[in-house]
Parts: C-alpha cells; structure tokens; sequence
C-alpha cells in the first residue's frame, strides 16, 4: 500500500509540474489568487506549509488533487511554483526573504565583463530631467520589493542646478536598443516609472566627505510585475545574514557607469570585487581627510576594476546559499576610478534594514 500511494503522489507532482503550461504562468514572488479566491504569493510549493500538508497525508481526495492542481502559477528553474494563501498578501511594502527575492535565471557570473540579459534583474537605473539637456541616466539602484527601489541619498539630494529626478526603469541591459536581444534571445521591453515618494535618510549631510547613512529609498507610483528581467534581491533581514562578515569574500557590482574608455556603458556590465578590511580602508582614506564609519564597507582596489561615476546608487552584492543579497550601495571612491590600493566605499545595508523597514509602507 505505501509503494502504490508513494507512485500516486509522484504521478500528483508530475501532473502539477506539466500541466503550468496550460494557465497564465506568474514569476516568483507576484501576487495571485488561489482557488479558493484567497489572495497570496506565488511561490515554491515546498514553501507553502498548507499545501504541503494537503499533499503529505498520502491519500488524497479527488477535491484535494484538483485544488493542488489548480494551485499552480508557474515554474522557477524547473521547481513547480504554486498560489499559497496568505504569503505576502498585504498590500503593505515587506523587506522580501528567500525564496522570494535574490534569485536570477543565469548562473554566468564572471567580473569585468557585460553582463548576461537576465542577469542580476533587480538593477535600476534613476532618469534626471536636466533643464535645457536632454534627460540621462546618471545613478543606479536596486529593486527590493514590488514598490521600492533601494539607492544612495547622494543620489535624490543635493542634485546639480536644474537638475530634477525624473523616472526609475527597470528590465534594461542594452540602453541603445529598444528591445534586448542576445544570441536569438529577447526579452521584454524594459519599464519606466514614475516616482510617487523619495526617502533620504535624515543622517546624510551632503556636505560631510564621509557620506554617511549615503542611503535613500525611492517608492514608485504603482506596483511591478515581476519577470526574468524585473525581480527583487534580497536584503539581509535575517539575523544570520545581517551578521555575516563579508571580509575578504567575492562581491559582484553592476551598472551603466563610465568604464576604462571614461564614457558611460550602453550595456549592463559587471565585476568582481572583493570586500576588504574596513579598518585599513579607513587608514587609505584618512589621508584624504575622509573618516569611515562602521556603517561603510570597502571592496575592490585593484587597479582597472572598480564601480565608478554612473554607478551611483548601484548595488554590491554576494550570493549566499543560492539566493543573492543586497551587501552595499555604491557611495564614494577615488577620483580616479579603479585605482590600486584604494577600495571603493559602500553604504553597508546591513546596518540599515531596520530604518528600510520603518520607511516602506
């Protein structure tokens, strides 16, 4: 009896598995209604307890494998994705944890190079109305929910003369074209969005050197949908992650900031930095009168590999058992970009998820 109910079960999730195609697929983390008409997330069925259980009495009903079935939204990375109740069903903005956010279609991640179309989708870049001058890209951000955007306070105050903050897009790779392709690949045209509210942190002071608390966030006017092009990293809310000590670990940077040729990329690129010792990063840029503070990191120092001018706001990010969080927000370096011995300095997120969480609504 236990063999043939263990056949039925696999023949259940097979069923589930094949059947996404049928139904308008979701991606991970986008809000649903499940059979019942009870709101939810569409997430991993082995992340959804109530459906799990239904699953693991071992017998079902008829009305059971139907509702199971019909539970389905869509498939990540060939993992059945369903409707559960419940999972983030409040139109309340929440910081995202695991499974729901850090996760990218494309494991091809290699420093100083472009990068791929689907890769490191939670990039944004903020668009400047500029008087007189055709609008531009000039700051990055990172997409942490369907309704913010994570970025530098340099980067929504203190702007130049006649400049104004303008939109956030999302989904770009190629700024030159209208629609990305790769290899025979496409993808969807990117989105812009227009900004409802900015929130800087009240501890920056443009003025000091350091750039301090050098984090804002940027709420747009309506909820995303999310795609392999549009998703959210993740934060590192958990006390597990927010505690982790980066020093001397990989971290990746991408961006449309200027490159060694000193103009600005078309194409979304990427590289590989490693997180350094603060205490000596401090000691680099103490001779320039700069004093850091806990609430930095530094990573980088190499010569020729380096965030720069454009990738402001940008993020600084490490994958950590599978999903990829939000380590920094790209701040301040030297004049010169990508010069040896002197780290770049990153807003450290970890020491601002609560002020993250006390600001979004």
């Amino acid at each position: 009896m236990a063999s043939i109910t263990r056949v039925r079960q696999i023949l259940l999730v097979v069923c589930l598995c094949a059947s996404i195609g049928q139904s308008s697929a979701l991606a991970l983390g986008q809000s649903c209604v499940n059979p019942l008409g009870q709101p939810g997330s569409c997430i991993l069925f082995q992340d959804c307890p109530q459906l799990k259980q239904i699953y693991n009495k071992g017998v079902n009903t008829p009305d059971e494998i139907n509702f199971l079935q019909n539970s389905r939204c869509g498939v990540q990375q060939t993992k059945t994705l369903v409707c559960c109740a419940g999972a983030n069903a409040s139109s309340k903005a929440s910081l995202l944890t695991p499974p729901r956010c850090g996760i990218q279609n494309t494991d091809r991640v290699f420093g100083g190079q472009p990068t791929q179309l689907e890769e490191f989708p939670w990039t944004a870049l903020i668009e400047y109305q500029k008087a007189g001058e055709q609008n531009g890209f000039h700051c990055g951000g990172s997409l942490i929910n369907e309704r913010y955007i994570l970025t530098a306070a340099h980067c929504v105050t203190s702007l130049p003369r006649g400049w104004k903050l303008y939109r956030v897009r999302l989904g770009e790779w190629d700024l030159s074209t209208g629609q990305d392709c790769l290899e025979g690949e496409c993808a969807v045209a990117p989105i812009d969005l227009d900004i409802e509210k900015v929130v800087s942190h009240s501890g920056y002071d443009s003025q000091d050197k350091s750039n301090v608390n050098d984090i804002a966030l940027i709420r747009f006017t309506r909820d995303v949908s999310y795609s392999a092009t549009i998703r959210p990293i993740c934060l590192p809310v958990a006390e597990s992650v927010r505690t982790r000590n980066h020093e001397g670990l990989p971290s990746f940077a991408a961006g449309w900031g200027k490159t060694e040729t000193a103009s600005a990329s078309q194409k979304k690129l990427k590289v590989e930095l490693d997180v350094k010792n603060l205490q000596e990063c401090s000691t680099v840029y103490q001779r320039a009168g700069i004093t850091l503070q806990p609430t930095q990191l530094c990573a980088g120092g190499l010569k020729g590999k380096d965030t720069c001018s454009g990738d402001s706001g940008g993020p600084l990010m490490r994958q950590v058992t599978g999903n990829w969080y939000l380590v920094g927000v790209v701040s301040f370096g030297s004049q010169k970009c990508g010069t040896a011995r002197v780290p770049g300095v990153y807003t450290n997120v970890a020491k601002y998820v609560d002020w993250i969480s006390d600001n979004v609504y």
